[in-house]
């Protein structure tokens, strides 16, 4: 009798805590951006660059502060947002090597780019919007000049659930251009209140590798480089928007310079960068 019963409360135990994995809430997630709406993200980059020029060791820190404003322009049945994206605003300070420079990144507040991009925060395509020529900016701050949002899941997740983002995205600098693509692996972690916000904390990990070519004071410029990148976003499930994002990446490149010199220069990247919602 004791066996049967130990039996049956055992099968009970199994059965509810079945039931409760079952009934575990999912969230169907995606950006929805409305039409007409404007959207701005405070974004702050700081970069901390290391590279070796001549068997000498030479440090930077870059900080760029910079208003990024998202004006949709159209949503399509299916959720296909189409939108302008521009700077309204860009500061940069750059010390190290014996300078203290800072920046008014005037021409980035003529560039405007119309993008589409998808529920999932996958940018379809990108053109220019204007006749502005392309601002010219370091190939790190190159990797946050994209309207492209982190990567959600075509299919509902439950908490604890992991899914993959692989993006490619190529941004342009004076006369080259820089191709960036990123593996991230994202984990839904939770619900997190934000400002006046009830969000879900997605969390993500993963790596990038960067390619490319330009031109400065008559050289000719390749880079190729990989790194890891790690950090955690929050996002608004009911109004389909995010609210804030934190990112470390950490990058190592090579620079070869051909034209009037020929070096190559090896360079170590640490960039600390936050974007969040103006409201």
């Amino acid at each position: 009798m004791k066996t049967k019963m130990m039996m049956l409360i055992t099968a009970t135990v199994f059965a509810m805590i079945n039931f409760q994995a079952l009934a575990q809430e999912k969230y169907s997630l995606g950006y929805k951006m409305e039409k007409g709406k404007t959207y701005r993200f405070k974004q702050d980059n700081k970069i901390e660059t290391t590279q070796e020029m001549g068997g000498q060791e030479m440090k930077m820190t870059t900080d760029e502060s910079s208003t990024i404003k998202y004006d949709i322009t159209d949503v399509s049945p299916a959720g296909l947002m189409t939108l302008i994206y521009m700077y309204e605003d860009s500061k940069l300070r750059m010390k190290g090597m014996g300078r203290d420079t800072t920046m008014d990144m005037q021409n980035l507040k003529d560039k405007k780019t119309r993008a589409e991009m998808a529920k999932s925060g996958k940018i379809i395509k990108e053109t220019p919007a204007d006749t502005t020529k392309n601002a010219k900016a370091s190939p790190s701050l190159n990797m946050f000049a994209s309207a492209s949002m982190p990567s959600l899941p075509e299919q509902a997740v439950a908490t604890g659930e992991k899914w993959q983002g692989i993006t490619s995205d190529t941004t342009h600098s004076g006369d080259g251009k820089v191709i960036y693509k990123k593996n991230i692996g994202y984990t839904l972690s939770g619900k997190e209140k934000k400002g006046a916000h009830d969000c879900l904390r997605i969390d993500f990990k993963g790596t990038l590798e960067l390619s490319g070519t330009m031109k400065q004071m008559g050289m000719d410029i390749a880079m190729e480089g990989s790194g890891e990148s790690s950090g955690s976003f929050w996002f608004d499930a009911a109004s389909g928007i995010m609210i804030e994002e934190t990112t470390v990446t950490a990058i190592e490149m090579t620079m070869a310079i051909t034209g009037q010199q020929q070096m190559t220069i090896p360079m170590s990247q640490k960039v600390s960068s936050s974007k969040i919602l103006v409201e």
